[in-house]
């Protein structure tokens, strides 16, 4: 259960953070080269990685702690 929370917080949290990352890249694209720049679904891509990585790294801690 606590597994399925951590895997959906971390989705959750790719998907934000790929939204903010996505446009401070826009920002500075649009600064520096004057026309718009980016990662094409970035945020799909951060929302995935987090629900890859988070199972396995909260897996990992709990072994380490002892508890399973």
């Amino acid at each position: 259960m606590r597994t399925t929370a951590v895997t959906v917080l971390a989705i959750i949290g790719g998907l934000v953070a790929g939204l903010v990352l996505s446009e401070v890249i826009g920002i500075i694209a649009m600064l520096v080269f004057g026309t718009a720049a980016g990662i094409k679904f970035l945020p799909v891509y951060l929302a995935l990685a987090g629900a890859i990585a988070a199972p396995v790294l909260y897996r990992r801690s709990r072994h380490r702690a002892g508890r399973r």
